[in-house]
């Protein structure tokens, strides 16, 4: 019998079930609004009935479960944490990974933050095969990321290494949410991008893809905007390529939509903050796992911590 693992994602919008192989294909699916204002006990009622339904009819051996959470996450506890789009599992944390295995039939939990999990999904399925030492950033409503290095995920001591979205790349610049000044997700993410075209003077529907679509067009606020953003985001990675060495940074979400744009900028802000012998060895790549990357990023979180 084919052993499968239990994927969940669970985002702040909508979530998902998967089972999935070692290998990455999806044999089933289940999706599904993520109910609005839910408590701790009502996601995880709502995850269970998701993992549930993909479970119905197959025959297969599931193994295990992989949650991807849009949260904050200690991965070695199995607790998730307050997020602004998913709020209810309390600022002291929530053990999600053992409250799923005790309804799932005691299977093993492995449980990650979205952005460390799909820097798995990357590094493991995707545009990271191949390195050994890369930096995952995903640039949409927020900026987070992960670290492989050496070939392992980095979750630093509390599993808040790979917030990148929070590097300060303004002294005392723009206000972020997370309370902070000059973060990079206050000038780079796709709210803060139409926030600042706006403020340039863009006069087009108010979304990231519009914004970046007049940019493409020629519209000069729009262009204004897309070119901090870049710049922004090329000073983060800088501060990251010297720290770190990476041998690949890989930029999801609005870098993939807007690549052709937002690439060149990031690459020339990096040769020039950063030493030419780290810079020259960078690849700044897009991700390439499309709207397969959250339910690969639950079955990575699964294959990270357990062997099939």
């Amino acid at each position: 019998m084919e052993k499968v693992v239990l994927g969940l994602d669970l985002g702040g919008t909508k979530s998902a079930a998967v089972l999935a192989s070692a290998d990455g294909v999806i044999l089933a699916r289940q999706s599904a609004p993520t109910p609005v204002g839910a408590d701790a006990s009502g996601l995880v009622d709502f995850l269970t009935e998701l993992a549930v339904a993909v479970r119905s009819g197959y025959a297969g051996n599931v193994v295990g479960v992989g949650v991807s959470a849009g949260a904050p996450a200690d991965a070695g506890r199995g607790l998730v944490f307050d997020a602004p789009n998913l709020p209810g599992w309390g600022s002291e944390g929530y053990p999600l990974a053992q409250a799923l295995s005790s309804r799932l039939d005691g299977l093993p939990v492995a449980l990650e933050n979205d952005a460390d999990a799909t820097a798995l999904a990357e590094f493991r399925f995707g545009a990271g095969r191949g390195a050994r030492n890369l930096v995952f950033m995903t640039v949409g409503t927020g900026i987070g990321g992960g670290f492989i290095l050496n070939g392992q995920l980095h979750r630093g001591k509390c599993g808040a290494g790979g917030e990148v979205g929070h590097i300060a790349v303004v002294p005392d610049g723009r206000p972020c949410k997370c309370g902070l000044r000059g973060c990079a997700e206050a000038y780079a993410s796709g709210p803060s991008l139409t926030r600042i075209a706006l403020e340039f003077g863009f006069v087009g529907e108010p979304t990231g893809p519009a914004v970046i679509a007049a940019a493409r067009n020629g519209d000069p606020p729009a262009r204004r905007a897309v070119e901090q953003a870049g710049e922004m985001l090329g000073r983060a990675i800088a501060t990251l390529a010297m720290l770190l060495n990476p041998e690949r940074v890989i930029l999801g979400t609005l870098a993939v939509h807007a690549g052709d744009l937002l690439l060149p900028i990031v690459s020339e802000t990096v040769r020039v903050r950063a030493w030419s012998r780290v810079a020259d060895g960078l690849e700044i790549v897009p991700a390439a796992l499309g709207d397969r990357a959250q339910d690969l990023a639950a079955l990575s979180a699964f294959l990270e911590r357990f062997s099939m």
